[in-house]
């Protein structure tokens, strides 16, 4: 099984860059050694969707753009109904 690796701006933490563990072009190791990023989990590729990450996106962006970059914000309700 493979996994992504997700990387956080240090800059907006609402901002994030996934790779696939153990991709070794040029965009991959431009997320790994940037300056305006930090290394923040890993998850695997299992098809199973989680909040704020989508696998089968990740996988169809990293193809086309060599990685996957994506937004996270979180808005705190009061009750489950909204």
């Amino acid at each position: 099984m493979t996994a992504f690796e997700i990387y956080q701006s240090k800059q907006n933490p609402l901002h994030y860059v996934a790779i696939e563990e153990g991709d070794t072009r040029e965009n991959a190791e431009g997320v790994r050694t940037s300056q305006n990023l930090q290394f923040l989990t890993r998850v695997p590729d299992d098809g199973e969707p989680r909040i704020a990450f989508d696998p089968r996106e990740a996988v169809s962006r990293i193809a086309k753009n060599g990685f996957y970059a994506f937004n996270v914000t979180i808005t705190i309700r009061e009750s489950a109904d909204g």
